[in-house]
């Protein structure tokens, strides 16, 4: 049974730290639902679109707060960047964990009703 657990806005850059150095070269994917003008109920009925990321290696998380951009950056390579996806104001991180405590999936919820979810296998 997976658990779900919604992370406080205060604690996003310490728990993406956490997340970044605890998880960095498993294989991920990414998919966004919803978007600009959606509402929350139809947003459920919408399936997930692959934004070109699959299979990739993890490299990095990192939240630039309010002051500094008000994003969340998702980043996969080796040694540096290959890939990079910007999730612009954020409102919600919701982390899925596995019955053992390893994290399954991030879902960040932004300012415009779109879902990001970022897949780790």
């Amino acid at each position: 049974m997976q658990k779900q657990e919604q992370i406080n806005q205060d604690q996003w850059s310490d728990y993406l730290s956490q997340v970044t150095a605890g998880n960095r070269g498993r294989r991920i994917s990414l998919d966004v639902i919803g978007g600009t003008g959606v509402s929350p109920e139809s947003r459920e009925e919408l399936a997930p679109v692959a934004i070109g990321l699959t299979d990739a290696p993890f490299l990095s998380l990192e939240y630039d707060p309010v002051n500094k951009g008000n994003a969340i950056i998702i980043a996969s390579g080796v040694d540096e960047v290959a890939y990079e996806h910007s999730v612009e104001g954020p409102t919600e991180l919701t982390a899925s964990l596995d019955p053992d405590g390893r994290l399954d999936s991030l879902e960040i919820l932004d300012q415009n009703g779109a879902r990001t979810k970022l897949n780790f296998f």
